[in-house]
């Protein structure tokens, strides 16, 4: 992705993105369709959700919206040839990453497992919210290439909500954890790890143009 921070992409960069927008749509479209469909969902989310309503919508609508639109912020052929788009959709992105991120901290208050837990959630909701705030402050002051990063920042934040899903299949289905158990880590290691590698992303793209 270091290639999509320059402004270019490879074939391989390619691929990577177009799977990154295929999760991100499966999961942002899950999540917008979630209190629609009943079937939908672990009954363990199912339950704890229709105990707080309103911020559960609060959160996980918004997050759904964030989740495809910013998919598409980061292809930079799009981002050329449509630029009027992007530059709205940029806008919607981050309101529904303020929402959101608002939303999912009340979750994480409500957090039904240990301390931990809802400290790992609601970490993330403040840094989430805040790197969607420093996204738009850069751009509005102009600062294309701060606005990219801190972009990338928000987006990699965004997609803990695909990992937080692949990691629970993974800690349930391969490790043979309980769903608690499972909850605990995903509060941290659904996001910490994707934090990790957009910072990595950007030592990278420092050492090749030095």
């Amino acid at each position: 992705m270091n290639e999509v921070v320059a402004g270019n992409m490879s074939w391989s960069k390619s691929i990577m993105w177009g799977l990154m927008v295929f999760l991100a749509l499966a999961v942002g479209v899950y999540a917008l369709v979630f209190f629609a469909m009943p079937q939908l969902g672990a009954a363990e989310f199912k339950a704890h959700f229709a105990s707080i309503p309103t911020f559960s919508r609060l959160h996980i609508i918004p997050s759904g919206i964030a989740l495809i639109l910013g998919a598409f912020q980061f292809h930079p052929g799009l981002r050329r040839r449509w630029i009027r788009v992007h530059r709205f959709s940029g806008r919607i992105y981050v309101l529904m990453v303020l929402i959101g991120a608002i939303g999912g901290l009340f979750l994480a208050w409500y957090a039904p497992r240990s301390f931990a837990t809802q400290l790992g959630f609601g970490s993330l909701a403040v840094i989430w919210f805040y790197s969607g705030l420093m996204a738009y402050r850069a751009i509005r002051a102009g600062n294309i290439k701060l606005h990219r990063q801190w972009m990338i920042r928000s987006y990699a934040l965004t997609l803990a909500g695909v990992t937080l899903r692949l990691q629970l299949g993974v800690f349930q289905g391969f490790f043979g954890l309980d769903f608690d158990a499972s909850y605990d880590i995903v509060a941290w290691f659904s996001w910490v790890p994707n934090l990790v590698i957009a910072e990595w992303l950007f030592i990278q793209a420092r050492l090749q143009q030095s």
